[in-house]
């Protein structure tokens, strides 16, 4: 699939997330950030910094699903 949108030259690449499968009763913590890690690497190999790739967090991105608390803007204590 993604060799296929490369072939079309796109300007730039939306990622929307949701990278894990939705057999949420079969999926775990290390399952999904491995799914996460997996399709960076692939968008990474294929697009090679070719066009610029913007992504987001999907809902099944996460685990559990459907966590994400969105009612306040993301506050980084670490930084």
């Amino acid at each position: 699939m993604l060799n296929h949108i490369k072939e079309g030259k796109p300007d730039l690449f939306f990622w929307t997330g949701d990278n894990s499968p939705h057999t949420i009763w079969a999926e775990t913590t290390e399952k999904v950030a491995q799914d996460t890690i997996d399709i960076t690497q692939w968008i990474k190999d294929t697009f090679d910094g070719e066009i610029p790739v913007y992504p987001t967090t999907g809902n099944h991105d996460v685990w559990p699903v459907n966590v994400e608390d969105f009612s306040a803007p993301y506050k980084n204590e670490a930084i």
